[in-house]
């Protein structure tokens, strides 16, 4: 599990990486939950896609469906499982984005305030 733990925080770490380079970090934690909510849905759909072809898969089991029928919904399984884990890594990688850019935001906000401090004081920083 280790192995596979790193693997995917590889792979989280390049989806950031691709993200910050098309879109650069974000203005706002508003924008930041409006990023990260998006792909937590998408992942919860490939979620739901997965249930219901587990149930598919037992319901055919269950009634000796051919062997096509069951195969075909391991492949629906495994599709959506695939797609889970992917929407997964983006939410991670949309997650520390939201982290990174709070940070920003939040040195902006403090060289602004220290701003505002040294004009109330006569400039002073």
């Amino acid at each position: 599990m280790e192995k596979l733990k790193a693997e995917v925080t590889r792979l989280c770490d390049m989806e950031l990486e691709t993200a910050i380079e098309k879109w650069g970090l974000n203005h706002s934690n508003h924008e930041s939950v409006a990023v990260l909510r998006e792909e937590i849905e998408e992942a919860h759909e490939e979620l739901i896609n997965a249930e219901y072809k587990a149930g598919e898969v037992w319901e055919r089991t269950k009634h000796n469906a051919a062997p096509v029928a069951i195969r075909d919904s391991f492949t629906g399984i495994y599709n959506a499982a695939v797609n889970l884990a992917c929407e997964a890594i983006q939410a991670a990688a949309m997650a520390r984005k939201g982290i990174l850019s709070n940070i920003e935001i939040y040195k902006e906000d403090n060289k602004q305030n220290a701003l505002e401090a040294a004009a109330e004081r006569g400039g002073d920083l």
